[in-house]
């Protein structure tokens, strides 16, 4: 990992509280989660919702209110392991900075990245990291506060909100727990609430657990005045419950959604007003903020070169490509047919964002990528940019050697590889294939260079 990792003697730390002043009506608690690596829509199809950016434009709206605004996150920022996944959660660290949110709650996704990055991030990052039942062991001695507790100046009153966070076992692969351990939610959140009931006017739980887990957590703790849920909830706003008068809600996945919960305050007493979820559309714009902040991602992609790094899968049979071009020197018709495509053009469409060394984005935009002899990056084999002939139809090194062996036939099965549901939720084969079809032609003599 390609970083300094600062050891501190800290296990667990009970953050201070913190004072937000202001001439307040209102406290909006802002609650996001389960990003999975996604940082911004990928930009493959319109409507698209989510992304940093315009989460940025929603938040700085509530800010211009004058309300106190206390932005939380429920957890799993990356997806899996590897280092892209490592450096977008730096990034989500610092873009949730920039944001202001007073807290991370831990979610698996986030353990299962290295205690490395999580201790890394806990002294390096403006990042909060929040846990009421997990804590590392001594040999990674990350700063993670068993509840974060907020001041807050509303309506002429001061007040105190406290924020609870726990991670379900149920979620965990097993080898994590080498490096961690984990209490029983309900045995280790017994005492924090008893002890927050005296110093709070409003206790929120982030359950990062599933949600028939966390109404369970509602039911036996009626203290709680809301908790924040999930797991792999993706319609959040037709999921919210109540139990006993608490919300139990979601902010839904891959950071589609953004949750707000209102409250006012009477008599120094906090009254929920509301409780809803957003989708983030396109009606909120990108903020400047977060685009330099994604340039930036880009950039330690390609400055890391990850292109170049990513494991390559040997072809079988001695196969490899050999770029469209030489497929059109016999299939002449067929291939300026297909440079009429948009399949031609798919790596252009990179370029013109900026994204052409991100792994994740090149695999369906180039030629073999992933494979020996396959897409590695522009300079080395430029021949392999866009989706080729050799995408549907397999590495061509031996019908070009052989050419009276037939060639692999594509279908469906194929084509959803990269068209499926995440990128490409309108697929329908038949239509799509329309578009690619291949001309009838003529064989023309094979030239000499080739017999």
């Amino acid at each position: 990992m390609k970083m300094h990792i600062g050891f501190l003697n800290i296990l667990l730390i009970i953050f201070l509280p913190i004072k937000v002043y202001g001439s307040s009506e209102s406290i909006l608690i802002v609650f996001s989660g389960e990003e999975t690596g996604n940082l911004e829509p990928c930009g493959c199809y319109e409507g698209q919702i989510g992304g940093i950016s315009r989460r940025y434009t929603l938040i700085d709206l509530f800010r211009k209110k004058k309300d106190v605004i206390l932005p939380v996150s429920l957890g799993d920022l990356p997806k899996t392991v590897g280092r892209q996944e490592e450096i977008k959660m730096e990034i989500f660290c610092r873009a949730i900075g920039e944001m202001d949110y007073i807290l991370h709650n831990l979610g698996e996704k986030d353990i299962e990245i290295g205690p490395q990055l999580i201790n890394y991030l806990s002294h390096t990052s403006k990042t909060v990291f929040l846990s009421s039942n997990v804590q590392l062991v001594d040999s990674f001695p990350a700063k993670i506060n068993q509840y974060v507790l907020k001041e807050c100046f509303v309506s002429g009153h001061t007040l105190n909100i406290a924020f609870l966070g726990i991670l379900s076992k149920s979620l965990l692969n097993s080898y994590v727990l080498e490096y961690i351990n984990v209490k029983d939610p309900v045995q280790a959140l017994k005492p924090l609430v008893k002890q927050l009931q005296e110093k709070a006017n409003l206790i929120v739980l982030l359950s990062h657990a599933p949600l028939a887990e966390s109404v369970e957590i509602a039911k036996f703790f009626p203290e709680i005045g809301l908790i924040i849920t999930g797991h792999n909830i993706e319609e959040p706003i037709d999921s919210i419950t109540y139990i006993n008068n608490t919300p139990v809600v979601s902010p839904g996945i891959e950071g589609k959604y953004i949750g707000i919960a209102k409250y006012s305050v009477n008599n120094a007493m906090v009254k929920r007003k509301s409780v809803e979820v957003i989708p983030l559309e396109s009606k909120y714009k990108d903020s400047r903020e977060m685009i330099s902040l994604l340039k930036e991602y880009q950039q330690i992609l390609a400055d890391e070169d990850l292109l170049s790094k990513i494991p390559r899968v040997p072809l079988s049979n001695d196969l490899s490509y050999v770029g469209s071009t030489t497929c059109g020197i016999c299939h002449k018709i067929v291939y300026e047919h297909w440079r009429k495509t948009t399949h031609s053009t798919s790596y252009s469409t990179l370029v013109n964002k900026g994204y052409q060394y991100d792994p994740e984005c090149i695999k369906c935009h180039t030629t073999g990528y992933g494979y020996v002899s396959g897409f590695l990056n522009y300079e080395k084999n430029s021949s392999l940019i866009n989706v080729g002939c050799e995408s549907c139809h397999g590495a061509g090194s031996r019908h070009i050697k052989y050419m009276t062996e037939p060639y692999d036939v594509t279908d469906e099965n194929n084509c959803v590889v990269c068209h499926e549901s995440e990128h490409s939720p309108k697929f329908q084969y038949d239509e799509y294939w329309k578009k690619i079809k291949h001309p009838e032609e003529m064989f023309e003599k094979i030239p000499k260079t080739m017999e």
